[in-house]
């Protein structure tokens, strides 16, 4: 039987299987999906999980997987903003944890940091404050995240100040979230990273984490979250165990890091940990999935932005390619910003290519760009009219005042189900009022919010928040929605409690209502039927 293997981070005493988990998605499913997946997970043989403050409350429920499920489990965690904040951050990992010992800390997109004016470097900055906890002993591994350029990545390396390096990498070239800075910065360029980067990591002795190594669900399709459209495929379906056993082909790769929602992903994923490193010579797998993806690369824009200097219509042709696929791959958990949503730097009805007589525009890559952004234009549509593009955050009918005033985002409710099917729903929503919504899993006593769910009347479900949500912040709350095995329609409330206990009255403010049709076919609804002649009721 084949088993997990195992890496060594640097010089340190910590040994990180080949496959670790994103966890950025697990806020978008249900909780106990978070825990079947990750459980399934540490059973083949995942001993760590990557994690983050800014995960929506994921940190408290992979906390909570590593003490039912996997006691030797680590969590890699991450800090930012000002050194009060850093600070805090590790503290209350440890918290989290229930331990004063971190095996691994890190420092979430350096470059970002650097950025924004943040202390990185100085004397009292995030770097020495990780090397004094390793020099108490309260920390093992330091690392840093990085979307930076191969020349950045190198001197970040160099430096001598991290264990590990967590960079973005994956066979196609470039993933979901990739975007054409429109300012100084320089653009992350993932195949120029390697070649420049790994040579040097495994020189130096510092470890490769590599984030983005499915491209988002570019490649192949989400299993937690199928695309809405596909608007290109490879030649030959290449599954996520394959594209993840090709890179940890390469010796300087320690381990791959690919974000993971479902039951069937984690065991997808943990597998390709299970063989040993193969090298690739002649006619080998890389060369039939470099073959593969010719016609994806062909199909699919890689937001370089170059081609924006010739639009004669001036459209910011990467961001609108950018937040279509966003918006039609929902395996990526981070919403566009207002100002660039397609109908916010896209606001006609008709596509601009469809009327331009000029089409200047030129594409590096062989792109056809404006039948591709015609194309583009018409999926959009199609999904506005769906309702699932998210709310513009703006809309005065999405904001409601109450005992807790909160603005709607977006929502996914189903309105037809069959007997007995279970759906995850989701609702994301902004605190709009002046005090933090508190969360039980973050707090012993408080006057806790939660999301009620009544069906027909009748208390159905109640959803805490997994973590404080201050004002002004955007939270999601996820539950399962299990059909009545009886065939009618049904009237759905959806309601934010606040209060100590769920159970009692509170403050309630009303989100929405809405009906949701339960169907059924053939002999499932004969046998639902049958239930309920028998007088065993409704089923939720």
């Amino acid at each position: 039987m084949s088993k997990m293997s195992y890496k060594r981070v640097a010089s340190t005493d910590i040994y990180l299987s080949v496959v670790g988990f994103g966890s950025c998605q697990l806020r978008l499913v249900s909780e106990r999906q978070v825990l079947k997946t990750l459980e399934r997970g540490f059973r083949l043989g995942v001993n760590w999980v990557h994690a983050a403050p800014d995960y929506d409350g994921t940190q408290n429920l992979v906390a909570r997987a590593i003490r039912e499920y996997g006691k030797d489990v680590i969590m890699l965690s991450q800090g930012y903003g000002d050194m009060a904040h850093f600070e805090y951050l590790f503290e209350n990992t440890c918290r989290i944890l229930g331990k004063k010992h971190l095996e691994m800390f890190g420092i979430a997109c350096i470059d970002d940091r650097e950025y924004l004016g943040e202390d990185v470097w100085g004397p009292d900055g995030m770097v020495s404050f990780l090397e004094k906890k390793k020099a108490e002993g309260r920390l093992a591994g330091i690392f840093c995240t990085t979307h930076g350029t191969a020349e950045y990545i190198s001197g970040l390396i160099d430096s001598g100040r991290f264990d590990a390096v967590m960079m973005a990498y994956n066979l196609l070239g470039f993933h979901l979230l990739s975007y054409c800075p429109t300012d100084h910065k320089k653009i992350e360029n993932i195949d120029e990273n390697k070649r420049a980067v790994f040579p040097l990591a495994l020189k130096k002795g510092v470890s490769l984490l590599i984030m983005k190594p499915l491209a988002g669900g570019l490649v192949s399709k989400s299993r937690a979250f199928p695309p809405y459209y596909a608007f290109a495929r490879p030649s030959k379906p290449i599954s996520a165990t394959r594209q993840l056993r090709t890179i940890l082909a390469n010796p300087a790769v320690t381990a791959v890091v690919p974000g993971t929602a479902s039951v069937k992903e984690a065991d997808e994923n943990a597998r390709a940990g299970h063989v040993p490193d193969v090298r690739h010579s002649g006619n080998s797998p890389i060369h039939e999935i470099s073959k593969a993806l010719e016609t994806l690369k062909s199909g699919l824009c890689r937001r370089c932005g170059m081609c924006e200097r010739y639009c004669s219509k001036n459209l910011p042709i990467s961001w609108l390619f950018r937040d279509a696929y966003i918006s039609s791959y929902p395996s990526e958990p981070f919403e566009t910003i207002d100002d660039l949503r397609y109908f916010n730097l896209h606001p006609w009805s008709i596509s601009m290519c469809r009327t331009c007589d000029e089409r200047t525009c030129h594409c590096p890559h062989g792109i056809d760009i404006p039948n591709a952004l015609i194309r583009v234009h018409e999926r959009m549509l199609r999904l506005r009219s769906e309702n699932r593009i998210a709310l513009d955050g703006t809309s005065p009918e999405v904001l409601i005042r109450g005992p807790l005033s909160v603005q709607i985002i977006s929502r996914e409710i189903p309105q037809a189900i069959a007997a007995g099917e279970t759906k995850i729903c989701r609702v994301f929503l902004i605190n709009k009022g002046a005090q933090i919504w508190l969360s039980p899993f973050e707090n012993e006593k408080g006057d806790f919010v939660f999301l009620s769910v009544s069906m027909n009347g009748k208390s159905f479900k109640t959803v805490p928040l997994r973590r404080n949500v201050p004002p002004g912040d955007r939270t999601y709350m996820v539950f399962e929605l299990k059909a009545p095995y009886r065939c009618r329609r049904y009237g759905l409330r959806v309601e934010l409690i606040g209060g100590k206990d769920a159970a009692l009255p509170g403050d309630r403010t009303l989100l929405f209502e809405s009906e949701l049709q339960v169907f059924g076919n053939g002999m499932f609804s004969n046998f639902a039927s049958q239930i309920f002649s028998k007088g065993k009721g409704i089923r939720a």
